[in-house]
């Protein structure tokens, strides 16, 4: 049998819960509602200008374009670039948007179920949740742990060591070696964009770096 107290802990864990699907939805709802219009690079400006209400709408705008379903637990099905002529990552796009949303809904009053909903969701990203949560972006980690004090939202959230910070969207950089890019410990993305274990882009995520690799770099001009 429960004691009163554990089964007021019980029942004060049950309503968090209820409260990250119903308030939370709602509140993303409500973003929804008032999502800018604009094209992917447009939107991802305007993640870091204004008040978080309007950074969380444009963020949602974002999540809704790239994530299939608007579901960030499919990041790991995001691919391509921002536009043909491009080298952003829409990938990591998405991931800035994610960030933003649930940095700026926990501004907003009862915007940190919302939170804590989109947290939830990527949280089922699988190899997304490894890279980007447990090697988080430096500042995001006190945000996390905020997020979970606050709406207990359940599950693993350990974090092993912080890497890189916002935004993600590298900036590129020309040509690069892949024995360089290997010192580096860069991460490879494969032509589509996405994250892979070998490919024709290297993303310098402690510098905030794309670049194109080379296996000869007696034809190129070389990033040092």
């Amino acid at each position: 049998l429960f004691a009163a107290s554990d089964w007021d802990t019980f029942t004060a864990e049950m309503e968090k819960r209820s409260k990250i699907k119903d308030t939370g939805v709602a509140i993303i709802a409500d973003m929804r509602d008032i999502a800018p219009q604009g094209t992917e690079i447009e939107l991802w400006h305007r993640l870091w200008e204004g008040e978080p209400r309007w950074r969380a709408a444009a963020a949602m705008a974002l999540i809704d374009r790239i994530f299939p379903g608007g579901d960030p637990s499919k990041w790991e099905e995001v691919s391509g670039f921002a536009s043909n002529s491009s080298v952003q990552p829409r990938q990591l796009i998405a991931l800035d948007a994610l960030f933003v949303a649930v940095d700026s809904l926990r501004q907003i009053t009862d915007g940190v179920w919302g939170s804590a909903y989109l947290l939830q969701q990527f949280g089922k990203s699988g190899w997304g949740k490894v890279m980007f949560i447990e090697e988080i972006p430096y500042g995001f980690d006190q945000t996390l742990r905020d997020i979970i004090s606050t709406t207990g939202l359940t599950g693993d959230w350990s974090i092993k060591r912080i890497r890189g910070k916002l935004p993600l969207l590298p900036i590129y950089r020309g040509y690069i070696t892949r024995d360089r890019a290997d010192s580096r410990n860069m991460q490879y993305l494969g032509g589509y964009g996405s994250i892979a274990s070998n490919g024709r882009y290297a993303w310098d995520r402690d510098r905030g770096y794309i670049y194109e690799v080379v296996e000869d770099s007696r034809d190129f001009w070389i990033i040092r």
